[in-house]
């Protein structure tokens, strides 16, 4: 019987708030869902955690049997003919994007359920050492833009997810990337107030779920919980990642006529390779200011300045334009 999306969008919107595990009359597993149920439609109601526990009670169906019920009706609505069987170990793959690359890759109809754990096991390898296997030029230059600015990547256990946080002034550069990553399922987009000092802040306060191929960006970045600078990461540096480095970390001085990165978390060392990265890459010596005693930063003269501007203007977002001097159009 198929699920009426009427029926079921008007279930999810009462309130949760007198659900108890023991007020379900369970249905009899997985196999009884599949009879009752379109396990497709399911999945596709299912947009939040809380979601689950509303349509489980709702359904009278056991939240862990319903979890499973929806992770097979997400495979099938790629793979309507695949073998159920097969549907809990694709899964496995989180993103959309993923699913069609690797079933492009391998005969999923085909390989048995054994060998298929082992393919997504190397699946899953693979991306943590090459992430372009998955993700997109402009995704990676977002990531390692961010990382080199006031981004973050967070381990959970096994894997990781990239996270950062914006001020409300830079809301609409907030919604940018989170668009741009939106393949990598969002499990944080708020606005927030904190404490800073004897200040309040509103912030944006952005994540994404955990994902194998953080673990890539993880590992480039961290050093025994440190995050820091290497020199193969800055050989990844491109236009567009730096833009998103100068969007998160730059500043300008439009009396002087010359861009700031505030590089201040970074050793004196640190700074020396990004130094050498900037004449190398793109013809540009920043100097090293010191300030307050502990704080190292990047400095462009006027006419590297402008050099850096050219480099950048292509690839940055009109809501940061502020960022190298000149003023939003409107």
């Amino acid at each position: 019987m198929p699920v009426s999306k009427n029926w079921l969008n008007c279930k999810m919107a009462q309130s949760k708030s007198d659900y108890k595990a023991e007020s379900i009359q369970v249905l009899e597993g997985l196999e009884g869902v599949r009879k009752r149920f379109d396990v497709v439609e399911l999945s596709k109601k299912i947009k939040r955690k809380g979601d689950l526990i509303i349509i489980s009670k709702e359904l009278k169906i056991k939240p862990r049997v319903l979890t499973s019920a929806v992770m097979e009706g997400r495979i099938l609505s790629f793979f309507p003919n695949l073998d159920k069987s097969k549907a809990g170990v694709i899964n496995t793959l989180r993103t959309d994007r993923e699913l069609i690359l690797f079933s492009k890759k391998y005969d999923i109809y085909s390989t048995s359920v054994r060998n298929l754990i082992k393919l997504v096991r190397k699946w899953n390898k693979e991306i943590q050492q090459n992430p372009f296997l998955i993700v997109s030029q402009e995704e990676h230059d977002l990531i390692i833009g961010s990382l080199l600015g006031d981004a973050s990547i967070r381990q959970r256990e096994k894997n990781s997810c990239f996270r950062f946080s914006h001020s409300m002034k830079q809301k609409a550069y907030s919604v940018l990337k989170k668009e741009l990553l939106i393949n990598f399922n969002i499990s944080e987009f708020r606005e927030v107030k904190r404490k800073v000092r004897s200040t309040f802040i509103h912030a944006i306060d952005f994540a994404t779920k955990t994902h194998p191929v953080f673990n890539y960006y993880r590992n480039l970045f961290y050093k025994n919980g440190r995050k820091v600078i290497t020199k193969e990461i800055l050989d990844q540096l491109t236009p567009q990642s730096l833009a998103f480095w100068l969007c998160d970390d730059g500043s300008c001085d439009k009396k002087q006529g010359y861009l700031v990165l505030c590089t201040n978390a970074f050793s004196l060392e640190e700074h020396n390779l990004m130094k050498e990265s900037f004449k190398e890459k793109f013809g540009l010596e920043p100097t090293i200011g010191f300030r307050d005693g502990k704080y190292y930063y990047l400095r462009f003269k006027k006419d590297d300045s402008k050099k850096l501007i050219e480099v950048v203007r292509p690839y940055i977002p009109e809501s940061m334009i502020y960022k190298i001097g000149e003023l939003k159009n409107g």
